[in-house]
């Protein structure tokens, strides 16, 4: 049926002034041309610019004719190194209403071109730094295809080395970027690239009520020995930053053996794992049986881990009830109610620090971070390792005040989720977003002993997204 299109498409093109088809080659003949190939294809997702994967496009059965979309109008000026604009057509899959028109560096599509020159085919790295492309780059020949859009280039790349292919100083590489490339991923706002290429979604805001409802008990073999149980959680931790594990072997380490479902464990220097319980001239406040206000852990190291795991081996003291907040809602409250202390905890930065045991941790960072390029939102809150601040004075009134305001929502009843872990429970919160605490227990009329253990946040954006991917791809 394609095929069959893309002939009877050729064949009426062959009498337009530009006397082309999709077999051959379509030079630049006027100062600004226009190509509208009419052919139809399903689209049928996005990707990101360095995938390994094949396009995600494919013809549709002949009952789905009517959802089949015309290929983009792809506007180029002659020789010129301006911007390439396309536009799909409107109510078709490529089309987005917010924005009609795509626009496309000429210097940024050559240095990103996915052919295998370019990106190599099994490291799917760069094989050339973006400093030699030609700032005065132009498309000298171009075809329209149902896979995408293909471009021939006027120059070749600039200080090519002698170790290199001397091809690549030449002018007339073919680069092809599919649809999905530059429509899909780089042609949206920046939040969609986002969302699509880095799955960095939206998170979903919680209090105790949306908490109680959404709270995800996860069987434990269905965690470690299922990749839709694997799926379901780590879903879960990006939407909400918290699960639990049930039914997991009480083994001392077996909360390793959670922890590298996901990635690599990070090692701290309290160890590979940790123990929490109470014990004699405690190090750290957790080693108590003290209570344990609402916190994140490592905030005095330059990259806090961005898993933390705890697996109930003993519980049987009374007290010792975990405490969950998800900090995001604090920092929602706290801008839409008092907006200048927001802006201050934006740009003022705390101070956290551990000096104890020969070892001292110091650094600063703001109480909130606003990062669009990355993460959107990253809290960093500890009261218990908190160090002297080391601000001028004039600062030090309003950002006590800022942080006293945001410390009002955290400590808020409603906005908290509590449970008292049984064990073979295994809690799995997201550590920069969710802050956790413990009341006080009495180590003398039982015993509460809990194993735990960090992962890092990139060990989680990896697993989630290629999980994620295989689910879509339909590995399982």
């Amino acid at each position: 049926m394609l095929k069959q299109a893309l002939s009877l498409t050729a064949k009426a093109a062959r009498g337009t002034a530009f006397n082309a088809s999709l077999k051959t080659s379509t030079p630049l003949r006027s100062a600004s041309v226009t190509w509208n190939v009419g052919s139809r294809v399903g689209f049928q997702g996005v990707r990101a610019i360095h995938t390994s994967l094949p396009t995600r496009f494919a013809t549709s059965p002949p009952q789905q004719q009517q959802q089949q979309d015309t290929l983009p109008v792809v506007n180029i000026t002659k020789d010129s190194s301006t911007d390439i604009t396309i536009n799909p057509p409107k109510g078709s899959a490529f089309y987005r209403e917010h924005q009609p028109t795509t626009t496309l560096n000429p210097i940024w599509l050559r240095d990103n071109c996915p052919c295998p020159d370019c990106i190599h085919p099994t490291t799917r790295q760069k094989s050339h730094a973006s400093s030699q492309v030609p700032l005065d780059i132009a498309v000298s020949s171009y075809k329209v295809q149902p896979e995408g859009l293909e471009l021939t280039w006027s120059k070749g790349l600039d200080d090519v080395g002698e170790w290199e292919e001397p091809a690549k100083a030449q002018p007339g590489h073919k680069s092809l970027y599919p649809w999905e490339m530059i429509l899909g991923s780089y042609g949206g706002t920046p939040s969609e690239h986002r969302a699509n290429t880095r799955m960095n979604h939206k998170p979903i805001l919680w209090d105790e009520t949306i908490m109680k409802e959404k709270v995800l008990w996860l069987d434990y073999e269905e965690y470690i020995n299922t990749e839709e149980g694997l799926r379901k959680g780590l879903k879960h931790l990006q939407d909400y930053g918290l699960i639990f594990l049930k039914n997991m072997p009480t083994e001392d380490q077996e909360v390793a053996t959670a922890a590298e479902r996901i990635g690599h464990l990070r090692h701290t220097f309290y160890g590979r794992t940790w123990d929490v319980k109470s014990v004699p001239n405690a190090k750290n406040v957790a080693y108590t049986n003290l209570n344990l206000g609402l916190h994140m852990d490592l905030l005095y190291m330059e990259a806090p881990p961005g898993l933390q795991l705890l697996h109930s081996l003993q519980n049987s003291v009374p007290g010792g009830t975990s405490i969950f907040m998800d900090s995001f809602k604090a920092v929602e409250l706290l801008k839409n109610n008092h907006p200048e202390d927001y802006e201050i905890l934006k740009s003022t930065p705390n101070t956290f620090h551990y000096r104890n045991a020969d070892h001292h941790l110091h650094y600063n960072r703001t109480t909130i971070v606003v990062d669009p390029m990355n993460d959107a939102l990253t809290v960093n809150y500890a009261p218990p390792f908190q160090g002297p601040l080391e601000l001028p004075a004039d600062q030090m009134p309003g950002f006590y005040r800022a942080l006293r305001r945001f410390a009002e929502y955290i400590e808020r009843p409603d906005l908290q989720y509590r449970h008292t872990m049984r064990p073979g429970e295994c809690m799995v919160f997201a550590n920069r977003r969710v802050l956790h605490a413990r009341t006080a227990f009495d180590p003398t009329k039982g015993n509460r002993h809990l194993k735990g253990c960090y992962v890092d946040l990139d060990m989680f954006k990896d697993k989630y997204r290629t999980t994620t991917q295989a689910k879509e791809e339909g590995k399982f």
